[in-house]
């Protein structure tokens, strides 16, 4: 009977976290930022036209995460061209992860209530909260990773090989949304060695794993063969990718912060000034990284749970250290927030074993004080994407659909968006150092955002001089909602 009843408060424990990170995700709604997601939108519009990447602009890389572009197009003809239907997707696999999180921790723990736990920390986790909201494919791309970890030690658990097929499967799967599949590759190939070096064991689970994400590279190499004459195009593609974004990879992250150009000192400076802090002294991440990282220390000392810390403590090496292209050594600069994606499932669950392990009131205040935390940093959050005066932007271009808009190529996309995609013959590209202004009719607007031609300079893209628009003869500042800028011709 007292069974019973502890597994039915089990399940009002899971109800109730699972409600709470929905409502959490429906309140701290950020949806399009003018950012990366513009650029998946588009492709996902082109493909649900029929023509895609036509005249694409924008990073090489986005090419290659066709899932991404297939999910969202699907999405589109489900629910119509609009913002809201490229945030369906991202919301419910976030909705889902929750699920999976709880299920992970169970396997790996066999305690309900670490996974109770891990289930609560990822539900009010402030970055998976937001990033539920926006059109990126970090979230995707490790669920469906994490989903093929569950299932590949599932099957190893239950001697069930269709359940490895179907990981492997999850995996290559992700492999189409983002790379990170590459560090779990790496895990895994050295995992496997061990069991064979020191087990004499052959692990038919990650032998089916390997096998899978390599026939997705001998696949997917055949396709681009046919299509562009490059079995190894999806290198060449992260090559261009480089080229394009250089200011975003090393050693110009690192350059930024000591101007100095010794490759030795970038890279100290992007491992341990820049990676190791992003990752260990973000307010973002409330301090989960470092109670991660003790409690490995602790797992290490008891030889407990050492799966799960080789998971974490691997990615987490990875993640900091680990170069991320094949021709020259480049550590990942890991100053945006969201990636943190590929070390955050081992971290919330070895979270979850510390926190459990602590006193009954201690534990409850500790988790009193994380969800405080999260609901802080979820509006520190909005503050960083700037969700008012976007808000305000979105608003306002919508009521002013029939209005013709000159800007950018990058900006260009998120009007197209907003508008529904209903005339896009509204919005037109500013584009060249000669560009015709007189192209421009009077009561014609031109959105700017100096950022954002900032950057697509960085990119080797060349504009007129913006100067012009504060010339108050020629046009007027019809709004402003910070650096997004909107003026008009007036004659």
């Amino acid at each position: 009977m007292s069974k019973l009843i502890v597994k039915n408060k089990e399940k009002y424990y899971f109800v109730a976290i699972l409600l709470a990170g929905i409502l959490l995700r429906l309140y701290f709604q950020i949806g399009h930022v003018f950012s990366d997601d513009a650029y998946y939108s588009y492709l996902s519009y082109t493909f649900y036209k029929g023509d895609f990447a036509h005249n694409y602009l924008g990073y090489p890389i986005f090419l290659l995460r066709v899932t991404h572009t297939y999910i969202t197009a699907i999405a589109f003809k489900l629910f119509g061209v609009n913002e809201t239907a490229t945030l369906i997707i991202p919301f419910f696999i976030s909705i889902a992860n929750l699920v999976l999180t709880y299920k992970i921790a169970k396997l790996f723990t066999g305690n309900n209530m670490i996974a109770l736990i891990a289930m609560l920390l990822m539900a009010f986790f402030p970055t998976d909260i937001i990033f539920a909201t926006i059109n990126f494919v970090d979230l995707p791309n490790m669920f469906f990773i994490n989903l093929g970890i569950y299932l590949i030690f599932k099957s190893y658990l239950e001697k069930k090989l269709y359940l490895a097929v179907f990981g492997g499967f999850s995996f290559a799967v992700s492999m189409q949304i983002k790379e990170n599949i590459y560090y779990t590759a790496i895990l895994l190939v050295v995992l496997g060695m061990y069991l064979v070096i020191k087990k004499r064991n052959i692990n038919l689970q990650i032998v089916i794993a390997l096998v899978f994400i390599l026939l997705n590279v001998f696949v997917e190499g055949i396709i681009y063969l046919f299509l562009h004459n490059d079995f190894f195009y999806r290198f060449t593609i992260l090559e261009l990718n480089y080229n394009y974004s250089y200011y975003d990879f090393f050693p110009y992250t690192a350059q930024k912060i000591s101007g100095v150009k010794n490759y030795w000192r970038n890279l100290f400076d992007q491992v341990v000034v820049i990676n190791v802090r992003s990752i260990f002294f973000r307010r973002f991440y409330l301090f989960l990284p470092i109670v991660g990282a003790v409690q490995t220390f602790l797992n290490l000392k008891k030889k407990e749970y050492l799966l799960l810390t080789y998971w974490f403590l691997g990615t987490l090496i990875l993640l900091l250290a680990f170069t991320t292209s094949f021709t020259e050594f480049k550590p990942l600069d890991l100053r945006r927030s969201w990636y943190i994606y590929p070390l955050l499932m081992p971290m919330i669950i070895m979270s979850s074993i510390f926190v459990t392990r602590l006193n009954l009131k201690i534990r409850y205040l500790l988790i009193v004080i994380y969800i405080a935390g999260s609901v802080i940093m979820c509006h520190h959050y909005e503050i960083f994407f700037n969700k008012e005066n976007l808000t305000g932007l979105k608003t306002f271009l919508s009521a002013n659909k029939d209005k013709k808009i000159f800007t950018d190529h990058f900006t260009k996309y998120s009007i197209d968006l907003i508008r529904k995609y209903e005339d896009i013959n509204k919005s037109a590209r500013i584009a060249g150092e000669n560009f015709n202004w007189k192209l421009i009719k009077q009561g014609d607007w031109i959105l700017y955002d100096k950022s954002h031609v900032d950057e697509l300079k960085m990119q080797k893209y060349s504009f007129p001089d913006f100067s012009v628009l504060y010339d108050k003869e020629k046009y007027r500042l019809v709004q402003s909602f910070d650096e997004f800028k909107i003026f008009e011709k007036r004659f």
